[in-house]
């Protein structure tokens, strides 16, 4: 494993949500996000788009805002989900009994080789063959 530290969707939402209904949650992703060495996946670019576009947001970005902000995360490592991130997803859901989505998150911090996922919708302090979630809002 590497030094890395793979962000879940919801660090990249908070980080934008400066002044925002969460204070503590958006300074944690904001020290999150300043590190030196972040990895992301494609998946979380598109859940980002589509969380922070959502009509059902108080305040929607518009699509321009929103790609600005993916433009920035792009500077990160970003990984691309392939047939090894499915197929590994597939045996974590079966294993851990997580939703997809979430294992395709753990499949593509493993594959890339960080030992840490930062999400608050995974199991705080859990293994997940090798990544271990830490929820960054917990603390």
């Amino acid at each position: 494993m590497n030094d890395s530290v793979f962000l879940d969707t919801n660090v990249l939402v908070y980080a934008i949500e400066t002044g925002g209904p969460e204070p503590v949650k958006s300074a944690a992703a904001l020290d999150l996000v300043h590190r030196s060495k972040i990895c992301l996946s494609t998946q979380v670019l598109g859940e980002f788009y589509r969380a922070v576009t959502s009509p059902r947001r108080q305040t929607p970005l518009s699509h321009e805002e929103t790609v600005a902000w993916i433009q920035l995360w792009k500077r990160f490592d970003v990984r691309s989900i392939t047939i090894s991130h499915v197929d590994l997803a597939l045996e974590l859901t079966d294993r851990y009994r997580v939703s997809y989505f979430d294992a395709l998150i753990l499949a593509a911090a493993g594959l890339a080789g960080c030992s840490v996922v930062y999400s608050e919708d995974l199991c705080d302090g859990q293994d997940y063959s090798g990544v271990r979630v830490e929820n960054p809002f917990s603390k």
